[in-house]
């Protein structure tokens, strides 16, 4: 038993299945010259993940884990020494009527752990198994929480609790707290491969961080509010911002390299009501690389696209909503076009992805620097391909036309829910019919959807009502769906990775002939739909049949069918 209860870790992960044996010795190489844990190795490596080495780590032990940070109780480190917990490594959660539940990330001190506190409280101990990371975290909140003096009534009913003070130069050592506090909600989310952290501030005494994973906010963990501030002031240092500034919004980014990868993080800083809420957009630099054929459309859609980009010139658009991948596709489509025969130039705001060969420019509104005086210089750069970040206005909407007519390729996007949308929407924004239908050759509407965790899918049933529609669709598929029940890999949410649903509106003769007429954008979608254009919807359901997302993430994003 005791055998059992001190084996490697190493060998546990591999009996699980999680690395294999040529995975361990390549990182117990590693570990001669760093020195550094073996699970760490690992985690940097890519091999494994915190969650995956603590659930293991717990199976082996008989222990229960916590797979995110747990709501602790601030109330027993004043019954504990903070020098014990940091020898022993334990956070106390709570204490209950027969139990003290405690939570570590040491395998190795649990009988001493539990000798220790048995003798403090007179009770059992419950052991939980924690992630390094967020081990340290809870450290961090323990640490942070401020004594008060109440005995001064007016302190009692303070609306606001003192502020933690921390230099400025300890906010610039690596080592300190608050430091590695923002170093670990940072590379979590790497891990976890979130779009976004969002740091708010909320009313209490608690500041939440959340994630953006596959287009769904998570809330991940929780740190007092008197360690905002400086939290703040780290992330500014990172940034290159103004730390005085506290009223005004505020933009930066920073750099990142981990595993071979580099990480842009984007970051936007805005007063709110309970302070300073950060927002960190995180980008891989490795995404600017992708091709049109990467980007998981459907090979029917696929091949709409590239009929679209042939034209050596007119306006290409991709419409949606905020967060639907539209500079992404963007992306993908000059990388397909791009090569030494072309000029290709770009207005962005910001510049999200470095493309090499192409002119990338920054809009700056503040300078009177935007999309519409770039368009303008533009056309006495020599251009083949003109990319503008996104058409907000009708005078940059006037000189897209104006381009497109003149011979140019000009791909751009706009904020609309569908592609036969889009027509309507730069007729509202004052350009003529007729222009519209001389430059405009196609519309490309797109959503994203969650992608059902292959790990842990397993087959199951359509509703009727879109049985008999996936029938009619697609009769050539069995009316089935796959669904996830959640595990290790998708952290158990039953959803890894995202992937594109799309509807490419080709603008023929007979479309032409619908917009120079004015006709409305349901003639429009009709005349489409009997050309060939799948709508999102179905789109959709082509990849719920085809095992690549569910039903019930089709109808969140597209909100279902009319014929339903």
């Amino acid at each position: 038993m005791m055998e059992k209860r001190y084996k490697r870790l190493g060998d546990i992960l591999i009996e699980k299945g999680i690395i294999s044996q040529a995975d361990l010795q390549y990182a117990l190489s590693i570990q001669k010259e760093t020195k550094k844990p073996i699970g760490e190795i690992l985690v940097d490596l890519g091999l494994c993940t915190w969650q995956q080495i603590t659930k293991a780590l717990a199976e082996q032990y008989g222990l229960n884990f916590f797979s995110e940070k747990p709501k602790i109780d601030l109330n027993l480190k004043n019954k504990i020494k903070i020098d014990l917990m940091k020898e022993l490594r334990f956070v106390p959660i709570r204490e209950e009527t027969d139990k003290l539940i405690v939570a570590t990330d040491n395998v190795y001190n649990l009988s001493l752990i539990i000798k220790r506190l048995k003798f403090l409280f007179d009770k059992e101990v419950e052991i939980y198994l924690i992630a390094p990371n967020l081990f340290e975290e809870l450290m961090v909140e323990i640490e942070s929480e401020k004594e008060f003096d109440f005995e001064v009534t007016e302190q009692l009913f303070a609306e606001e609790e003192e502020e933690e003070k921390v230099s400025e130069e300890e906010l610039f050592d690596e080592s300190t707290p608050i430091v590695r506090m923002v170093n670990n909600i940072i590379e979590h989310a790497i891990q976890l491969d979130a779009s976004d952290i969002h740091i708010e501030p909320r009313e209490g005494k608690q500041v939440v961080v959340r994630y953006r994973i596959d287009g769904v906010l998570r809330r991940i963990t929780e740190y007092p509010k008197a360690s905002h501030s400086s939290v703040v002031t780290r992330i500014k240092i990172l940034s290159k911002l103004d730390i005085t500034e506290r009223r005004l919004p505020q933009d930066g980014k920073f750099y990142l390299k981990k595993e071979n990868e580099q990480y842009d993080f984007r970051v936007s800083t805005m007063p709110s009501v309970y302070g300073e809420k950060v927002v960190m957009r995180i980008l891989k630099v490795s995404q600017s690389h992708r091709k049109l054929e990467e980007l998981g459309y459907s090979a029917y859609n696929f091949e709409r696209i590239q009929e679209l980009i042939k034209h050596p010139y007119g306006i290409i658009l991709v419409s949606g909503p905020t967060g639907s991948g539209k500079s992404t596709t963007l992306v993908g489509i000059i990388n397909s076009l791009n090569h030494e025969g072309v000029n290709i130039i770009t207005a962005e705001d910001p510049v999200e992805y470095t493309i090499d060969g192409i002119t990338q420019c920054q809009v700056n509104p503040e300078i009177g620097l935007t999309f519409a005086k770039y368009l303008r210089a533009f056309l006495r750069q020599d251009p083949d391909i003109i990319m503008v970040g996104e058409i907000r206005d009708r005078e940059t909407a006037q000189l897209a036309v104006e381009a497109s007519l003149t011979g140019h390729l000009v791909l751009s996007t706009l904020h609309t829910n569908t592609a036969p949308g889009a027509i309507d929407r730069l007729v509202n924004m004052g350009i003529e019919p007729s222009l519209i239908s001389s430059s405009l050759i196609g519309v490309i509407g797109q959503r994203l959807v969650r992608k059902v965790c292959k790990n842990c899918s397993v087959e199951s049933t359509l509703p009727e009502d879109y049985k008999k529609l996936a029938l009619k669709l697609y009769p050539e598929y069995e009316p089935k769906q796959h669904v996830a029940q959640g595990c290790d890999a998708c952290n158990e949410t039953g959803y890894k990775g995202r992937t594109a649903i799309a509807e490419v509106l080709i603008v023929d003769d007979e479309i032409r002939r619908l917009i120079k007429r004015g006709n409305s954008v349901v003639e429009i979608t009709e005349a489409a739909k009997q050309r060939g254009m799948r709508t999102l919807f179905e789109d959709g359901m082509y990849k719920v049949l085809t095992g690549e997302t569910t039903l019930d993430e089709i109808l969140r994003v597209t909100g279902g069918s009319e014929e339903e």
